[in-house]
């Protein structure tokens, strides 16, 4: 990823924390309006624009590269995970894959239910 880190001159520049895009039109996959986590009130906004790019050596690995051999071994990671007691091993890191944060929420909250049951 690309971050392109903005100052507004306004005090609110798209009305919520996180937007994702996904038009071909659009440059940008994301932008992050920094004061709508905390509802900060100000004349001026910070708004983080994340652009793709292709990933070179020594850059930030933000997303995992699902390739064959990263998937196998994940399948190794899970085969173990699964066997051990009292952790839940869950989220984008315990399923390595990309999931929206509504997602994460939902299979914690069931995670959560599941491991009550035990």
């Amino acid at each position: 990823l690309h971050f392109d880190v903005q100052v507004m001159p306004t005090d609110n520049y798209q009305g919520c924390p996180v937007l994702n895009r996904c038009d071909h039109s659009v440059p940008y996959t994301r932008s992050i309006e920094h004061k709508h986590f905390l509802k900060t009130e100000a004349n001026n906004t910070v708004v983080t624009f994340e652009y793709p790019k292709t990933f070179e050596k020594g850059d930030e690995p933000y997303y995992p590269i699902n390739d064959e051999r990263d998937s196998m071994l994940y399948t190794e990671y899970k085969t173990l995970a699964d066997k051990e007691q009292n952790i839940i091993f869950g989220g984008r890191l315990g399923r390595y894959s990309y999931l929206n944060m509504d997602q994460v929420m939902e299979m914690a909250m069931t995670d959560f239910e599941r491991s009550l049951r035990r």
